[in-house]
């Protein structure tokens, strides 16, 4: 398993979250990172805690959005970032956080997050229609595939997630570039 690194950006020019990880494989749904307990993290430029539990993100092949999943340990299952698709070069993956979350609570709750926050950022970071339209018609799709209980967010995730638990990775530590 190769070190990656992923990282989120809020604009072209400004790095949000980010993530050391490994890249664990690749399906029909995308490329699967494993964030085994301990991770490293960041915002912005700053190291912020590491992950507190095992982790693991997909990034489709076709679709303007990544999940991050860690099982029922917390009260918020499944959490869907709403970006621009993601992209895999040298070993990292890039992406625009649109702000729009898509979250399953631990009841299963379907539920769509940061709508205000997205709104403005329409505007001070100058998303143009297209990406809006996008932003908005995906957030609504994978709203509807987490209803449906649809894969890869469920079994297929939880497959991968055991992979990582399964104590076969390392601390990961991908150079940040």
């Amino acid at each position: 398993m190769d070190p990656v690194t992923v990282q989120f950006y809020k604009s072209p020019r400004a790095p949000h979250w980010g993530f050391a990880g490994y890249l664990m494989g690749e399906d029909e749904h995308g490329h699967w990172v494993g964030l085994p307990q301990g991770s490293d993290r960041w915002k912005g430029e700053t190291a912020w805690r590491p992950t507190q539990e095992d982790a693991v993100q997909c990034f489709p092949h076709d679709g303007w959005w990544v999940l991050h999943y860690n099982g029922p340990v917390r009260p918020v299952t499944h959490f869907v970032d709403i970006t621009t698709q993601p992209m895999l070069s040298h070993g990292r993956f890039e992406m625009i956080d649109l702000d729009l979350d898509v979250v399953v609570l631990a009841d299963g709750t379907v539920e769509i997050e940061d709508e205000d926050e997205f709104e403005v950022n329409q505007v001070s970071l100058g998303y143009s229609q297209e990406t809006i339209q996008k932003a908005e018609a995906e957030t609504q799709r994978v709203a509807e595939l987490l209803r449906r209980r649809e894969e890869p967010f469920f079994d297929v995730a939880k497959q991968w997630l055991q992979m990582v638990s399964s104590g076969s990775f390392p601390h990961p530590g991908a150079e940040r570039s």
